[in-house]
């Protein structure tokens, strides 16, 4: 008979040893929202390189409505790491200056 593993609370993987799966116990989230902005850049940017190898797989006769879209998507995205990254930067800035007067 199978026992099944104890799940971590936060993000269900099922844990070897104690309450939480490794990358819970030593995961530190970021602090700030500046740290946070920085973190959904990441993650679009990862998304965009993701997406480009896509574009660069499709086949020749791919629909090319479905090609149209998808340029727009990651032109989407490129304006969205440039807005993020921007406003993390303002954010960074006026932390660094102090309190507005």
């Amino acid at each position: 008979m199978m026992t099944q593993q104890p799940e971590c609370p936060t993000c269900s993987v099922p844990t070897d040893t104690g309450d939480v799966c490794a990358f819970c116990r030593d995961y530190t989230p970021p602090e700030t929202p500046t740290q946070r902005l920085d973190v959904a850049t990441n993650r679009v940017d990862l998304l965009r390189r993701d997406l480009n190898e896509v574009l660069r797989e499709l086949p020749a006769d791919a629909p090319l409505m479905a090609v149209v879209d998808l340029v727009t998507a990651l032109g989407h995205l490129r304006q969205a790491a440039v807005a993020l990254d921007k406003a993390a930067d303002q954010l960074e800035a006026a932390d660094t200056e102090g309190p507005a007067r």
